[in-house]
């Protein structure tokens, strides 16, 4: 079984996805942003493959939108 990397909220943004926490809740809520996972009481992350997948659906989506590869 491959190991899950955890990204922080600060990893996030260094990603690319510049969103504050209330903004990633309500999406999260939604079903349209990948769900955290509790690493610890006070601690949470977000799976990274879950997160570049996001972010990849994203540029697809535009792709397709403006039919450009």
């Amino acid at each position: 079984m491959k190991s899950a990397k955890f990204l922080g909220f600060s990893e996030l943004r260094g990603r690319g996805i510049p969103l504050g926490r209330r903004q990633l809740d309500r999406l999260e809520a939604a079903g349209k942003f990948p769900r955290r996972v509790h690493i610890s009481e006070r601690r949470v992350g977000w799976v990274a493959e879950e997160i570049e997948a996001h972010v990849a659906d994203k540029v697809a989506n535009r792709c397709a939108r403006i039919g450009s590869t």
